[in-house]
């Protein structure tokens, strides 16, 4: 298939690093970037990746503040 058949049949959501220091301000850019590391390969696809999702992922990663 051609990508840009591909392309008109995908969509991508796209999550920050600043998305993630938006809820967890005392993490550091490396603690953030492990956070959206591990939703890319551990999210429920039946909830998705959305701003609860990232606060009980770096909650859990990273004790609060």
């Amino acid at each position: 298939m051609p990508l840009e058949d591909l392309q008109k049949d995908t969509i991508s959501i796209t999550w920050h690093i600043d998305d993630v220091l938006n809820i967890r301000p005392d993490l550091t850019n490396d603690q953030a970037r492990s956070v959206l590391h591990n939703l890319d390969h551990n999210h429920d696809a039946n909830i998705g990746i959305n701003w609860g999702v990232i606060e009980c992922a770096a909650s859990l990663m990273f004790s609060d503040g």
